[in-house]
């Protein structure tokens, strides 16, 4: 009896140290969402700072437009003088009345 305790069939066991193939595919694609948020989050900062650069700009610009109306509230300008608000329109915004044509010469 002591010959049959002894013919069982032995464990195989496996080398243990390595990754399995569950563990390294596990491993990966972790490594890949870590580096996938990491290059959104540069993104977003790269926008974000980007964004806050535009709108110091506007807020310069709107402050500049803001003296310029003062500027001309104060002198009394605006909506008083009909050929002023005209020479402008004309001028600055290349605004005609209908049926008028424009016509445009360079110098030489």
């Amino acid at each position: 009896m002591s010959e049959i305790a002894n013919n069982k069939p032995k464990k195989i066991r496996r080398k243990s140290g390595g990754f399995s193939l569950p563990m390294t595919l596990v491993c990966i694609a972790f490594v890949v969402v870590v580096v996938l948020c990491a290059t959104k989050y540069y993104d977003v900062r790269m926008a974000r700072e980007r964004l806050l650069e535009e709108r110091a700009a506007l807020e310069a610009q709107k402050a500049a437009l803001e003296d310029r109306n003062n500027n001309i509230l104060a002198r009394g300008v605006a909506g008083q003088d009909a050929d002023y608000v005209e020479g402008v329109a004309r001028s600055q915004l290349d605004m005609v009345y209908p049926g008028e044509i424009i016509f445009r010469t360079t110098g030489g």
